[in-house]
């Protein structure tokens, strides 16, 4: 079945729901909804938590280490099933899901970290995010996490299926809890026989999957990131007032696939479109190549002009599109003697907020530190 949805009506789904939170008891715990639908229902012959739309936590759990357990089954195709925690907030997690419609497909399963509701799947999209598993539906499933300080490993019926080398948010005790995504209002999943144990250093026999690869050259590895505001402003203000009413930006160091998760030091929910910069010395008036990455939409500006408009969007180029950050777009930099101002006004829907650039053809050039 095809995926069937707006980038729009997605991107709400993707996030928390904005509903009212009511509390429901299952197995002895007080579980807060923030989905379209909870109940108790028997499914292939179990008692279980039934949840669709949403996101289902256990009310006061604070977990950091240790392992969660839990029996699952998904149904319904197309749609998205999976556990969360180090909870802090809406939207702000760490994540590790099933997608219903890939089963045994290279990306069956989904590691990301969440900030303010933005779920960075285009940023983490190399194998140690995504694996292939046969997970299937209608079945019970047997899943344990065990979480260490900074990594992770997954297990179904017994077996190692995903290991996670870098989780990506701070250390820190936060809530477990459930999530789902229903695009076409079929899906949904269940859960049952959940158990948290906390543990300080459990132990973590998985490695990481990604080949090895040299640093990328003359890399920008330092941003500078304003205040979120609206992509509308871009068009109704010049692009000088614009980045001059900004007087708050914070350093952002690349991570994950040497890109710049702009989600993990600005809110989406205040504005969907940052400024990210950097400064570009030339020894002389120069010509260099830049070649970058974004999502989901981007203008890039030199010392103010106006160079490039582009979208990256989910489905923006055809229905499998899915708008994964690589620095596949490339534009030529006539630089000015000594200092130089490139900035990337980037812009999020849904699916991952980044930016990546390196420069080529750079004799006489370099980006300042």
């Amino acid at each position: 079945m095809k995926l069937m949805m707006t980038a729009a009506a997605l991107c709400a789904a993707l996030s928390a729901p904005a509903l009212a939170q009511d509390m429901f008891e299952f197995e002895g715990k007080s579980w807060r909804i923030e989905a379209e639908l909870v109940e108790r229902a028997e499914f292939l012959g179990r008692d279980a938590l039934h949840f669709r739309d949403g996101v289902v936590w256990i009310d006061g759990s604070q977990f950091e280490t240790g392992e969660i357990t839990f029996e699952m089954a998904i149904s319904g195709s197309p749609g998205h099933t999976g556990v969360l925690w180090r909870g802090q907030g809406v939207g702000d997690w760490e994540k590790f899901y099933f997608r219903h419609h890939l089963n045994n497909m290279p990306d069956s399963v989904q590691y990301t970290p969440a900030y303010d509701g933005v779920t960075g799947w285009q940023i983490f999209s190399d194998p140690d995010a995504i694996s292939q598993v046969h997970h299937g539906l209608n079945r019970w499933m047997n899943v344990r996490v065990v979480v260490a300080e900074d990594q992770a490993d997954i297990f179904m019926d017994g077996q190692l299926i995903h290991h996670i080398p870098d989780l990506q948010r701070e250390d820190g005790a936060g809530w477990v809890g459930f999530w789902q995504l229903a695009p076409n209002g079929v899906a949904s999943g269940y859960v049952r026989n959940i158990q948290i144990t906390p543990e300080r250093n459990p132990d973590i026999i998985g490695v990481s999957e990604r080949p090895m690869m040299e640093p990328t050259a003359n890399l920008v590895r330092t941003w500078r990131v304003s205040a979120p505001f609206s992509e509308a402003q871009l068009a109704e203000q010049s692009f000088e007032s614009l980045h001059a009413s900004h007087a708050r930006w914070t350093t952002l160091e690349v991570a994950y696939n040497e890109i710049a998760n702009l989600a993990s030091v600005t809110r989406h929910s205040e504005g969907d479109t940052v400024f990210a910069e950097t400064t570009i010395m030339a020894d002389s008036p120069r010509t260099a190549l830049v070649r970058f990455g974004y999502s989901d939409r981007v203008q890039v500006f030199l010392n103010g002009e106006r160079l490039f408009v582009g979208s990256n969007d989910w489905r923006s180029r055809d229905y499998r599109y899915l708008g994964t950050i690589t620095r596949h777009v490339a534009v030529p930099l006539n630089l000015r003697d000594g200092e130089n101002t490139l900035t990337f006004a980037v812009s999020e829907t849904f699916g991952g907020w980044g930016v990546t650039a390196a420069l080529e053809e750079a004799d006489g050039v370099h980006i300042a530190r």
